[in-house]
């Protein structure tokens, strides 16, 4: 198993390809906005002004892209660190049982139309690749997840794409030691 071979089993294989159905998000609103421009200090005119946004050749006023591709995280844990929602498969996969040490291994987000305040949006994801690696912190899996927000017309309007690896608690608690 040093290459990781036996550690994707057929079990583990079978969940590529999941999907989960288009699970509703919470409804941001300007009073969203308003706290993330406090919070970030980010007082881009497209989300604070809304004759702004309308000479910039949008409806009105849209909501940060930022905020908007926080919210499917937001849901993501309860305060013990277990999957609250179905729309993570990532978390659902049986891996064995001392593989509990998460790590982000890369994400990447592509913004293809505006979101306005109000709007009331889905999240469905996919799981794609499941695959063994050796990295400096050991054998880990990688498990990446393509995940999409769609608009109430059913129009994709965040897509990413994120890879957790997963490594062994007992191999980071020793390195940890040194």
């Amino acid at each position: 198993m040093a290459d990781g071979s036996d550690l994707i089993t057929a079990e583990i294989s079978s969940w590529i390809g999941r999907a989960t159905p288009p699970t509703p998000l919470i409804v941001m609103t300007l009073s969203d906005v308003r706290r993330y421009v406090d919070a970030t200090g980010d007082r881009n005119p497209l989300w604070c002004d809304d004759d702004f946004a309308k000479a910039a050749g949008y409806q009105g006023r849209i909501l940060p892209p930022a905020l908007v591709g926080w919210v499917p995280f937001s849901i993501r844990e309860n305060p013990d660190g277990s999957s609250a929602e179905a729309p993570d498969l990532r978390r659902q996969i049986p891996v064995p049982a001392n593989y509990t040490n998460v790590r982000n291994a890369g994400s990447e987000t592509e913004w293809l139309q505006p979101v306005y305040p109000g709007e009331p949006l889905l999240t469905q994801s996919c799981l794609v690749d499941i695959i063994a690696r050796q990295g400096r912190a050991g054998l880990g899996i990688y498990i990446t997840q393509e995940e999409q927000i769609l608009n109430s017309g059913g129009e994709t309007v965040m897509r990413r794409r994120h890879t957790m690896a997963l490594f062994p608690a007992a191999k980071l608690a020793g390195a940890a030691k040194e």
